[in-house]
């Protein structure tokens, strides 16, 4: 079987999910790989056929009336599926990021193989499984993205969802048409070296720093009262947001945070090993994400997390002991949650066990299975 992984998107943690989609598709499966240049470059030496995307998918731009340039985007990247497909003929094709194109490509005919999407955006179930509060646009929103996915369900060319969260895999599985799989977070290709607790210091956030991170949340919090924390904020700045984020950055140091910036994109390994240097490990406050790879990442490193009560990764934090999970909202919860677990040097042996247990239970084997079993290869 040739089988295709396409992902026209680059940072962030893109190359790790091709990585692991490649290990768990050897033996038995042809694989191309498909990525922009820098992706390929960052997934270095696998068992696949790569071939480049050239530059990556810009990031939609506001246009004069608030709206958001996303539909000419995700023409062009069903465009450049469509070459794909032609170029490499698979039997089937895995999309590896395939929501942002989702609505736009229901409106073309199927694709002439089979195709399996990799999504992390089905939220509809948050409030009765997570207890999290909607809108009427946040409503809007999962409604409408519901109703995509399951027309695209019901396409002749649709195979599987490969879910990050259980409960959306839960419910997505009670329709009709193409499979739900619960894959969960791929396993890590890179394990950083555990640090004694009384080597590591502070707190850490990094990855993609944008409004999505909440910084503006965390200066709130830190703004005053910190004298004697320190704060790593690491990862590359949308360019919109690098003025905000200078500004909050001396909000913090203001409040007596210690803050090393490094604003640029670190090689992944790096990353985790600063990871494990730190007390804790600050997740995203500024949206509501279905999954934390970062959260996978930080328990590997007996790193434990602050992270919002909000959604999935809150269930998570809350279910496994794995950190606090508070109300980004709150602030002064949100700042004693930081201060507790950044400035006790024991927090990482109170939640050792735990965090080993959960990186654990998340290991290859499983995940190896479940996408060789729904793509029809041995397990």
């Amino acid at each position: 079987m040739r089988i295709c992984l396409f992902d026209w998107n680059q940072g962030g943690h893109h190359a790790e999910i091709a990585k692991a989609f490649v290990r768990a598709l050897h033996p038995g499966a042809d694989v191309v790989l498909a990525a922009p240049a820098q992706t390929l470059e960052s997934v270095g030496a696998v068992d696949a056929e790569l071939l480049s995307l050239g530059d990556a998918r810009p990031r939609p731009l506001a246009a004069e009336k608030g709206e958001v340039g996303k539909a000419a985007l995700a023409e062009q990247e069903l465009d450049l599926i469509a070459d794909t497909v032609r170029q490499a003929q698979p039997d089937h094709l895995v999309l590896l990021w395939g929501e942002p194109v989702l609505r736009w490509m229901l409106r073309r005919p199927p694709f002439p193989v089979s195709v399996s999407l990799y999504i992390a955006a089905s939220r509809l179930h948050y409030p009765r499984v997570y207890r999290t509060r909607f809108t009427a646009r946040e409503w809007a929103s999962a409604l409408f993205k519901e109703a995509n996915l399951l027309r695209w369900a019901r396409r002749s060319d649709a195979h599987a969802f490969f879910c990050i969260d259980a409960a959306a895999a839960r419910r997505l599985s009670r329709y009709p048409g193409a499979r739900a799989i619960d894959l969960g977070e791929p396993p890590l290709s890179y394990l950083p070296e555990a640090r004694p607790p009384e080597e590591k210091d502070g707190c850490i956030l990094f990855g993609y720093m944008d409004e999505r991170k909440g910084v503006d949340r965390i200066a709130r919090a830190l703004e005053h009262d910190c004298e004697g924390l320190r704060l790593r904020l690491y990862g590359e700045p949308a360019p919109e947001y690098a003025g905000q984020l200078a500004r909050e950055i001396d909000r913090m140091r203001r409040g007596g945070v210690e803050v090393e910036t490094r604003l640029e994109r670190l090689p992944y390994k790096e990353a985790l090993d600063a990871l494990a240097e730190a007390r804790t490990a600050l997740l995203s406050f500024g949206w509501v994400p279905i999954g934390s790879r970062v959260l996978l990442e930080s328990a590997a490193a007996m790193t434990p997390v602050v992270s919002s009560a909000r959604g999935a990764v809150g269930h998570l934090v809350r279910k496994h002991g794995l950190g606090l999970a508070v109300d980004p909202d709150d602030a002064t919860a949100l700042r004693e949650a930081i201060r507790d677990m950044a400035m006790d040097p024991t927090s990482p042996q109170r939640y050792g066990p735990a965090l080993a247990a959960y990186a654990e239970g998340l290991g290859e084997r499983c995940h190896r299975s479940k996408i060789r079993t729904a793509l029809g290869l041995p397990a």
